[in-house]
């Protein structure tokens, strides 16, 4: 999909600077977040003026330093409600910084604050904050909360914050049963929010005693209910009436957005028992939505059909597939099925269709990650050999799923291991990393590989080249060489700092002892962009409209929110740089990704 990426004039006021502050007390405050200064930050945490409080408590959330946290807390009780606010919302963007300890502090203060605030929109960025960063204790508080409010917003938001535990794994029966009362059709509040918490818990054991209304929310009229309702069901599969919900919604339901979810839901079912699942998702491949195609035939693959009556039939379905008029990407997935459920079996049909013309080369490769046979193994090792660098990734990452599969074979990995050591040399950021990758892999790791790592290391220069450089870092705290200890000791400064992390975690592999403490941080980042003036544009003009060839939207930047985000696009935007480029990543119901030159997902703008 191509497109392209203009601004459309808006006025929006900004919820942040309802009361503009100076611009020179703002850009202060914003140079010191993206400086991560923390320092200068906690100055402004002190101010007597609300707005700067608010402003720096805001941008404490994305600098995450741990100094702030006793002052955010403070503020928490603060007079003015956009400081509260912010505070709450930076305490709950701590979780990855802080240990057990101090998040049960930091989770108490937010329960105890939570019952005596009355500022709605404060609440409510407390009760986000809580399933950011809650434990245990507080998330049966926050559920007690939910059983006492008498707000439809509060009740909907706890549900989603308790979906936000969940996904951290902390989950209970009574948070369960919490989200299941909200999906009552007596609910007025956003239903949606308790299917999406009971898809997050997915435990049956908690789950099953909601059976009965879970699957009657599977027919209410929000599509958002019914999408997360469909996830949900999957891990009730051993329930007929559960099954029997998800083949309705699979087949009938007007959104492909609940298709989806529901069809990945069958991928659990036992088909032992529901001889109606396999018919029915080979009827759902030819469907004319793209997406709903995609997910039938990846879920069909990931079902045990070779023995099944239905395995002769599903791969003569694989096979017209690649045959007739079907689109690459269902190509693609139809030749990857077939070498996942087939292996070597699939290789001789592979190899015609390739040579017919039918799959391109990429894909083909990616397929041969599935077919252990010597062949492959030839054909992998010569395409990784290829000009073309996304050929080449992709056929490394192919071989080392191919090699496992001969059961540690140590002919096959001796035959192998030679491209990835001829990885190593490319000029290509994305194969060297792929092959430092492969080369800590159990079956790969060797004291071999240590000297064409470091060779690799040295020729690598950050920030250009960082994503290989932390590839290789990473392998050789793997091989724990002490030859490693002095190229890695030189990286301790790299103007890349995760680089420089990386290193430290490796020499302390190698040695024993941390390195932690000799990291300093750049005194100027690798990129930096002040352009204060974009950034003010944007705030009238905070709509993109994106123009491409399956039709146009459009989202709203946020530029008080997120400004360093905002004036990095909107510089690229007026560069064009986006023109032409595609969304080279599309997961039904996850994510796209887009704004690669390369096309694969490791290039950028170069820094």
């Amino acid at each position: 999909m191509k497109f392209n990426l203009s601004f459309l004039t808006l006025f929006l006021p900004s919820i942040l600077l309802a009361q503009p502050l100076s611009e020179k007390t703002l850009q202060a405050i914003l140079k010191a977040q993206d400086l991560r200064d923390a320092t200068t930050l906690a100055t402004f945490l002190w101010d007597t003026n609300p707005q700067i409080r608010a402003r720096a408590a805001f941008a404490c959330a994305s600098v995450q330093d741990t100094s702030h946290i006793e002052r955010l807390l403070q503020l928490l009780s603060d007079k003015d409600d956009s400081v509260r606010t912010a505070a709450a919302f930076a305490l709950g963007q701590l979780n990855s910084v802080v240990d057990s300890t101090r998040r049960a502090a930091v989770a108490k203060s937010l329960v105890d604050r939570m019952e005596n605030e009355l500022y709605s929109p404060t609440l409510l960025r407390i009760i986000e904050a809580l399933g950011k960063v809650g434990d245990e204790a507080s998330l049966n508080a926050l559920v007690a909360a939910g059983e006492r409010s008498q707000s439809n917003d509060v009740k909907s938001e706890i549900a989603l914050s308790v979906g936000r535990y969940a996904y951290r794994v902390i989950k209970s029966d009574s948070s369960a049963m919490y989200a299941i009362s909200l999906l009552s059709p007596s609910f007025n509040g956003e239903r949606w929010k308790a299917a999406y918490a009971l898809m997050r818990i997915g435990s049956a054991d908690l789950l099953r005693k909601g059976e009965e209304q879970i699957i009657s929310a599977a027919s209410q009229e929000d599509p958002r209910v019914r999408m997360w309702v469909a996830a949900a069901l999957g891990r009730l599969v051993s329930s007929r009436t559960a099954v029997n919900a998800l083949l309705s919604l699979s087949l009938a339901d007007v959104d492909w957005r609940v298709r989806v979810n529901a069809i990945k839901s069958l991928g659990r079912v036992d088909t032992s028992g529901h001889l109606r699942v396999l018919p029915a998702l080979l009827r759902i491949i030819p469907d004319s939505n793209l997406h709903v195609s995609l997910t039938a035939i990846a879920t069909a693959g990931e079902m045990k059909l070779v023995t099944s009556p239905f395995g002769t039939e599903f791969r003569k379905t694989l096979v017209e597939i690649l045959n007739t008029n079907y689109s690459e990407r269902q190509k693609r997935e139809a030749a990857i099925v077939l070498g996942r459920i087939f292996g070597a079996d699939a290789f001789p049909i592979l190899s015609d269709q390739f040579r017919n013309g039918h799959l391109t080369k990429s894909d083909f490769t990616g397929a041969l990650a599935y077919t252990p046979t010597r062949d492959a193994l030839q054909n992998l090792i010569g395409f990784s050999k290829e000009g073309n660098y996304g050929v080449q990734r992709e056929a490394l990452e192919s071989l080392l799923s191919c090699i496992k599969l001969f059961e540690k074979d140590s002919a096959v990995t001796e035959t192998a291991r030679p491209a990835f050591i001829a990885g190593l040399e490319s000029g290509d950021m994305a194969v060297v990393a792929v092959a430092a990758g492969a080369l800590t892999d159990s079956l790969l790791l060797d004291e071999r590989s240590v000297a064409p790592l470091l060779t690799a290391l040295r020729r690598l220069k950050s920030p250009k080249d960082a994503d290989a450089i932390v590839a290789i870092v990473q392998a050789l705290g793997q091989l724990k060489s002490k030859n490693a200890i002095g190229p890695l000791e030189s990286r301790l400064n790299d103007t890349d700092r995760n680089v420089a992390l990386e290193s430290a975690k490796a020499l302390e592999k190698i040695t024993g002892s941390t390195y932690g403490q000799l990291i300093k941080n750049p005194s100027t980042p690798a990129h930096t962009a002040f352009d204060w003036k974009l950034l003010d544009w944007t705030r009238s003009h905070p709509v993109v409209t994106v123009k491409t060839d399956r039709g146009e939207f459009t989202f709203k930047l946020l530029p008080d929110e997120a400004p360093f985000t905002v004036i990095n696009f909107a510089t690229l935007i007026r560069n064009k740089f986006f023109d032409g480029l595609s969304f080279h990543r599309v997961v039904p119901n996850f994510v796209i990704q887009g704004g690669d030159p390369r096309g694969d997902g490791w290039g950028g703008p170069g820094y």
